[in-house]
């Protein structure tokens, strides 16, 4: 078993509940319990023996440290000791960060979504400002600002990471989180049939509200693929170009019944407007091909400005 894989499996993020019996006898960490360690961190049932100076990264630890101690306080392996609310996991990943930053960057991409919110909740919590750093970016290169550099990598965990930002202040990535998971099929136990479990009622409602609003765009131009914008006339394309133009865009915002996710119509617009199809824009006349163009990104930048409004963030 690798390291990653080892800081996946350490223990269940659900917090247990002990009885006194077993509330006495905690573990010490298999990684993190260091002979010549100064402070013990206790977590839950486990134990994590380490050094001091490790711990300096921390604005919370560093000005807790600089504090004179008293000449009694508990103790464990004959070190002081630290009685912290966290989750055992995610110290095992913050400390993992602290002893070898170097090799944490390292991890091969796609990092281990889990890895993420544990290192997050340590670094926002006792201000470890490296490390809030890299989790962060983690979350903005899965869903980026700039919508149309959204992947395939969007799509797991999207919930989770909407609950995570709302905890840890990682707003910025709402628009892009909300829109992969509002693209997902409940019916294929996708990770939008997991919303419920995940997700506050308010951001359930802003999901479904979502999912509505972008179905209404795509129904606007399934049932008037012509009209470049609500309310206005149909593009008069030629005879010879009208029907081509009108079956490609319907095509184009069809969902495939067989897919876990629904028409992914953002990314569907941006490689309209972005890459040739030699094909159908052979068979187009310069004038409906430069409307076409035109219109693929004039829809584009309206849905990516509305996304965010589409979701009531």
């Amino acid at each position: 078993m690798d390291e990653t894989e080892d800081l996946l499996s350490f223990p269940p993020l659900k917090r247990q509940r002990y009885d006194s019996q077993t509330r006495s006898h905690p573990t010490a960490s298999s990684s993190f319990f260091f002979h010549d360690g100064d402070i013990v961190l206790e977590v839950e049932q486990h134990l994590f023996k380490i050094h001091k100076h490790r711990l300096k990264c921390s604005v919370i630890f560093s000005d807790m440290l600089d504090i004179p101690q008293p000449d009694v306080i508990d103790s464990m392996h004959g070190c002081p000791v630290v009685r912290l609310m966290d989750s055992p996991q995610d110290w095992q990943v913050a400390l993992r960060w602290i002893y070898d930053p170097t090799g944490f960057r390292l991890i091969p991409e796609p990092v281990p979504f889990p890895l993420i919110p544990s290192a997050l909740r340590i670094a926002t919590k006792y201000e470890i400002g490296a490390l809030r750093k890299w989790a962060v970016g983690q979350l903005r290169a899965r869903w980026p600002s700039d919508l149309e550099r959204m992947g395939s990598s969007s799509l797991p965990c999207a919930a989770e990471a909407i609950a995570l930002a709302r905890e840890c202040d990682v707003l910025e990535i709402l628009p892009a989180a909300f829109y992969a998971l509002s693209l997902q099929r409940w019916c294929y136990n996708a990770e939008g049939g997991r919303s419920h479990l995940v997700l506050s009622p308010t951001d359930i409602r802003r999901l479904i509200v979502g999912r509505e609003r972008l179905s209404d765009v795509c129904k606007q131009i399934l049932f008037e693929p012509l009209v470049s914008r609500p309310a206005g006339l149909p593009f008069d394309a030629c005879h010879q170009c009208r029907e081509p133009l009108q079956r490609y865009w319907r095509e184009k915002v069809m969902s495939d019944p067989q897919s876990p996710v629904e028409c992914w119509l953002l990314r569907e617009l941006y490689t309209i407007a972005t890459q040739r199809d030699e094909l159908f824009e052979s068979a187009i006349c310069a004038q409906c091909l430069a409307w076409h163009k035109d219109v693929a990104w004039m829809r584009f930048y309206g849905l990516k400005a509305s996304i965010p409004q589409f979701f009531c963030l």
